[in-house]
């Protein structure tokens, strides 16, 4: 639980040091030191790390100290229980005020843990970018599962398309850890070889901007950011389009290759009206509503048809399903409430 300093020379990664998780006599040590400092009497202490680590065996998995830990802050204090419960009600839109997670941040582990419950439950809603915002608060020195909390911060910078964030959680994860959970380590190294090779202006890329702003519309986002991005999309498309036509020697009509010198650089083929003739949204839609416009609304139909076929292609084994059905695990738990 120490923290690593690391250094990268060539293709070696060296690590100073690692963090390994929290066992399960640590993490009662580690609680009973936090609840001492406050208004809590030595016999709660002893019966609240009984009623919860006390019948953990020492090789108890990640996820059942985690919650025992969880648990056990939310019987020490009202304020405790009254954020574990906010977080376990928060769904596609609600949040939680993250002023409360700064109330006792002198409390290393306390603290950690708690933001860690929270951005694992955004996570888990794929609201990757308010997760991203709580795992960049986390230090994994002071979490019950360092390796875990690497693992879903590298899955939002994949999932908003982060390269280089992402490979340096993923190096982080695959050598700053210990003891790591082995479905971290196979689906760690999946995700840096998937993000090494994803090129600017790809099909690969497109294709995961394209379901990025299917997520944010699903969560009823749909803003001006979702709109730069639907704008890059079209333009790159339009320009992978034309290439294909150039490589293949053009399409009908004579002249395929060329270019009108008087659009100004805009990308031609793409509709400019789409996204309304320019006008911008208010920023937020009802879920229920978001989306409606078959992917892209007036998207031409030539790009259109060439964005329908990218996303009906598979990756090369990719990993996106298996992460899918991992978060989707974790969003699916219950979140640990005191009794």
């Amino acid at each position: 639980m120490s923290l690593a300093s690391s250094l990268c020379v060539g293709q070696v990664y060296a690590a100073a040091t690692v963090y390994a998780p929290a066992s399960v006599e640590k993490c009662r040590e580690l609680v009973r030191k936090s609840l001492t400092s406050r208004a809590v009497t030595l016999d709660q202490i002893s019966a609240i790390i009984q009623s919860t680590l006390g019948s953990l065996p020492e090789n108890a998995s990640l996820s059942s100290r985690f919650d025992a830990v969880i648990n056990a802050y939310a019987q020490a204090d009202s304020e405790t229980r009254q954020i574990v419960e906010a977080i376990a009600a928060v769904d596609a839109t609600s949040t939680v005020d993250s002023a409360v997670f700064q109330s006792r941040h002198d409390d290393l582990f306390y603290i950690n843990n708690l933001r860690l419950l929270y951005a694992r439950t955004l996570s888990g809603w794929s609201r990757y970018d308010e997760a991203l915002e709580a795992y960049s608060e986390i230090d994994p020195q002071h979490v019950v599962d360092p390796a875990g909390a690497l693992f879903h911060r590298a899955v939002c910078e994949t999932a908003l398309l982060q390269r280089d964030a992402a490979l340096t959680s993923l190096d982080r994860l695959l050598h700053e850890t210990e003891q790591t959970p082995a479905r971290y380590v196979t689906l760690a190294e999946l995700m840096k070889v998937d993000m090494e090779k994803l090129e600017e202006k790809s099909l690969d890329e497109v294709s995961r901007q394209m379901e990025d702003v299917r997520r944010r519309l699903a969560l009823g986002h749909a803003g001006q950011r979702v709109q730069r991005v639907e704008e890059k999309i079209i333009a790159t498309l339009d320009e992978l389009i034309k290439k294909a036509e150039q490589q293949g020697g053009g399409g009908g009509g004579g002249g395929g290759g060329k270019q009108s010198p008087q659009n100004g650089g805009k990308p031609q083929g793409a509709d400019q009206s789409y996204l309304g003739e320019g006008k911008e949204g208010e920023g937020e839609v009802d879920p229920k509503n978001a989306g409606h416009k078959d992917g892209w609304g007036n998207l031409p139909e030539k790009a259109q048809a060439a964005a329908k076929n990218m996303l009906d292609q598979k990756y090369p084994a990719h990993y996106r399903q298996a992460i899918e059905q991992y978060l989707k695990k974790i969003a699916e738990r219950e979140a640990p409430v005191a009794p």
